[in-house]
């Protein structure tokens, strides 16, 4: 349990129409990465590779508020790759996506984690402003094509 929240593991039979509808009301989000406000299939794509795992944030009351995906051992063995930290924006800005950061990363350290690595799109200067506040450092920066086509860049970012 984090504060109000707590934090479980989503699989695609069950959650996938809940984690769209997340990704519905994260329109700005969507925009920066796809180029358009809406796409049908974000939450399909977050379940297509077998080695992630996606969980949700819930409120109290059974709400799903954030979704968090990452997948182990990669890119080397003993780091991990977060793809995802999403949250309602009624939600942001009171401090949640950190707590979940910290109790993430604690989380990989006892799993024998030893880096944690993320791509942050490059025009989203909130994002990397934040993940810099945790202590991730610029790696490299490079193009991105989503699934739809649209181009962009992110940046390669670390955490030791």
């Amino acid at each position: 349990m984090i504060d109000d929240y707590y934090v479980a593991r989503l699989d695609r039979e069950t959650h996938v129409r809940d984690l769209q509808s997340l990704y519905d009301r994260c329109s700005d989000f969507v925009e920066l990465m796809f180029g358009q406000s809406s796409h049908a299939g974000a939450a399909e794509e977050d379940f297509a590779f077998g080695r992630n795992l996606v969980h949700g944030v819930y409120s109290r009351d059974g709400h799903l508020i954030g979704a968090l995906q990452m997948m182990r051992d990669y890119p080397k063995p003993d780091e991990w790759w977060i793809g995802l930290l999403l949250l309602d924006p009624k939600v942001r800005g009171h401090g949640l996506g950190s707590r979940i950061c910290r109790t993430t990363f604690d989380w990989i350290a006892n799993e024998g984690g030893r880096a944690v690595w993320i791509a942050v799109l490059e025009h989203n200067a909130r994002a990397r402003e934040f993940w810099k506040r945790l202590g991730f450092v610029d790696m490299e920066t490079q193009p991105y094509v989503s699934s739809n086509g649209y181009e962009t860049s992110v940046v390669l970012m670390k955490r030791t």
